[in-house]
């Protein structure tokens, strides 16, 4: 199979984290190659290479006051997400507790089957290329992943990554016939913001580029 707007399984990642939301490790297949990338958010912009390097040195030599707000509130919140997935983790020291942990995080899977939510996150990635090889794509990317590798994959990650009680009230919430419903409908949701983002991105990457 030939595809001209390569996509790789880490764009198929991205898309199992925005789409599912239950998933934290699904960038890779055991079975399957790796996929030719050119990610769609990292087009190439056609700027003269001299322009491109004079405009860089000046928004190197521009003082940004925000910027050191920024990273320190970024790394704050790094360290705060950090501290949280390691008192989650901590809690499977408890054999009682982590047994709990794992029917949960089973549970989860069986209401939101593996097979549906990659083959939906797959769908999501496919939006990238034409509508001619999309197809091809789609039936390309189920043959190789191996759903059951996956499941083992997720199931050990939420243990890991969530507590008993976000697990408690993840298998609850998910339960509701409204968030099955809400779930569903994720695709058609991206299928309309991720080209605004993509444009966005793109037009915040020319002004970077050209100094703009």
């Amino acid at each position: 199979m030939k595809i001209s707007k390569r996509v790789t399984l880490w764009t198929l990642g991205v898309a199992c984290v925005c789409a599912l939301g239950m998933y934290p490790n699904l960038g890779y297949s055991q079975e399957g190659e790796a996929v030719d990338v050119d990610s769609l958010l990292m087009r190439k912009t056609t700027v003269p290479e001299a322009k491109q390097t004079l405009n860089e040195k000046k928004a190197l030599s521009r003082p940004n006051k925000g910027a050191s707000k920024d990273q320190k509130v970024i790394k704050d919140a790094e360290r705060a997400l950090e501290e949280a997935v390691a008192e989650a983790k901590a809690e499977n020291e408890d054999d009682a507790l982590l047994a709990k942990k794992i029917k949960l995080a089973k549970e989860m899977h069986k209401i939101r089957p593996t097979r549906e939510q990659v083959n939906s996150a797959v769908r999501k990635a496919s939006m990238s290329l034409s509508e001619y090889e999309q197809a091809s794509f789609i039936s390309a990317m189920e043959s190789m992943l191996n759903y059951n590798a996956i499941e083992r994959i997720s199931v050990d990650a939420m243990v890991e990554t969530y507590s008993h009680k976000e697990l408690v009230s993840m298998v609850e919430y998910f339960s509701k016939p409204e968030a099955m419903s809400a779930s569903k409908k994720i695709l058609p949701w991206a299928r309309k913001v991720q080209p605004e983002i993509a444009h966005m991105i793109d037009r915040a990457m020319m002004r970077i580029r050209t100094g703009q």
